[in-house]
């Protein structure tokens, strides 16, 4: 594999680990993700060049439910997908949907508003959030969750 294709997929990788990560650490309302829901579904397009490694999260357990990547396409609507990852604008809702976290990958797609923004720095990947995102979505983000972001806005 050359480098460049490494480095990419080294970085999918860091993307989609702190994705996951960030799950952990969201509440969603009970009429949306009750706790005895089998599953937490987070939508990414089909050609998203991230999709390969946050595919390989399937199945995973995100505090108590079973993660389900599916593909935002074939979602049918927003209400499907209680956490949705956009790298691209054409995916992006023009407001946030109710009971489901948007997270932007700002390196391809600065332009998305969304509840988290995720961004490369170096060899890591930090994020940013904006609690009024989060607020207009219904959802919830610790405060251990805030305290690690690297910008926070209201």
């Amino acid at each position: 594999m050359p480098v460049a294709q490494a480095d990419e997929a080294a970085e999918a990788e860091r993307k989609a680990t702190l994705v996951f990560n960030l799950l952990l650490f969201v509440e969603w309302p009970a009429d949306v993700l009750p706790p005895q829901a089998p599953s937490l579904a987070l939508c990414i397009d089909r050609a998203s060049p991230l999709r390969p490694a946050v595919q390989a999260l399937d199945g995973r357990i995100v505090r108590h439910w079973r993660l389900d990547v599916r593909d935002l396409a074939s979602a049918g609507s927003w209400s499907a997908c209680h956490a949705a990852l956009l790298d691209s604008p054409s995916n992006a809702p023009e407001r946030p949907p109710v009971g489901t976290l948007l997270i932007a990958d700002g390196d391809a797609a600065p332009s998305i508003a969304a509840a988290v923004v995720l961004h490369r720095d170096g060899d890591r990947v930090r994020f940013d959030i904006d609690l009024a995102t989060v607020r207009q979505s219904r959802l919830q983000v610790s405060s251990k969750l805030l305290r690690v972001a690297r910008r926070v806005t209201e």
